[in-house]
C-alpha cells in the first residue's frame, strides 16, 4: 500500500511530466488511465489487507450484542462497564495500529479511520438484531457505542459519524417511551461512568491519541523554526 501511494502521489506525476516536458507532448487521458488503475490496484490491495481484520471483527460485535447476556437481568441495572467485545475489537485495533504505525505512518488515519467506519457499521447491523430494548440493555448498547467513539475520536470521518447516528434512531425504534425517559435522566451518571472508563484504559489505549500529538508537536517545531 505504501509503494502505491508513493507511485500515486510522486512517481508516476513525474514520469508523465517528465515524458511530457522533453517529448511536447500533453497526455492528459493517459495520465487520468494511470491515475485510475493504479487507484484500482491501491483499492485491491487494501481491502486485501483490511478484510480479515474487518470480519473477524464483525463476528465479534454480533456475537456479543446478540448474546443473551447482553443486557443486565435486571431491567433498571445501571451497567458499570463496556462489554467484553468492545474491548476485543479496540485491543484488535491497537494491534493493528502498531503494525501499521511501525512500518508505513502515513497510512495509519487512512486505515484506522476506514476500520471505525467498518466497526460503525457492525454494530448498527448487530443492534438492529435485536427486537426490543429494556432501560439497561439501552444504557448498555449507549456505554458500548460511546465508548468506542470516543476512544476512536482520533480517526473519526463524515461516513463514521453518520452511522453512529443512525444506531441511536435504531436503539430508539425498538425502546418503549418510559425507557426513552428514564435514560435521559441517567445521562449524567453515564457520563460519569464513560469518563471513568476512558481514564481507566487511557494507557491500553494511549496509541489512538499519539498521531494527534505528534501532529501538534510538529507543527509547533516548525512554527518555532518560522519565528527563528
Amino acid at each position: 500500500m505504501s509503494n502505491f501511494q508513493c507511485l500515486r502521489s510522486e512517481i508516476v506525476p513525474k514520469l508523465i511530466t517528465q515524458f511530457e516536458s522533453k517529448f511536447n507532448l500533453p497526455m492528459p487521458d493517459d495520465a487520468k488511465a494511470f491515475r485510475d488503475v493504479l487507484g484500482q490496484m491501491n483499492a485491491r490491495v487494501f481491502q486485501a489487507y483490511v478484510r480479515p481484520t474487518t470480519d473477524a471483527l464483525r463476528l465479534v460485535i454480533t456475537n456479543g450484542i446478540i448474546s443473551p447476556t447482553y443486557a443486565p437481568i435486571s431491567i433498571r441495572s445501571r451497567p458499570q462497564d463496556a462489554k467484553a467485545y468492545v474491548y476485543d475489537v479496540l485491543l484488535s485495533l491497537v494491534i493493528m495500529h502498531t503494525e501499521v504505525s511501525s512500518t508505513t505512518p502515513s497510512l495509519t488515519n487512512q486505515i484506522l479511520s476506514y476500520m471505525l467506519e467498518q466497526i460503525s457499521s457492525a454494530l448498527l447491523h448487530s443492534f438492529k438484531q435485536r427486537a426490543r430494548y429494556t432501560l439497561s440493555a439501552l444504557m448498555q448498547a449507549t456505554l458500548d457505542v460511546e465508548f468506542t467513539a470516543q476512544t476512536l475520536n482520533n480517526y473519526t470521518t463524515e461516513k463514521a459519524s453518520e452511522i453512529q447516528g443512525q444506531i441511536y434512531l435504531a436503539l430508539d425504534e425498538r425502546t418503549d417511551n418510559d425507557a426513552r425517559l428514564a435514560l435521559q435522566q441517567e445521562l449524567p451518571e453515564m457520563r460519569a461512568i464513560l469518563k471513568r472508563l476512558r481514564e481507566r484504559t487511557k494507557g491500553e489505549f494511549a496509541c489512538f491519541k499519539r498521531e494527534r500529538k505528534a501532529r501538534k508537536d510538529g507543527e509547533r517545531k516548525e512554527s518555532g523554526k518560522t519565528s527563528t
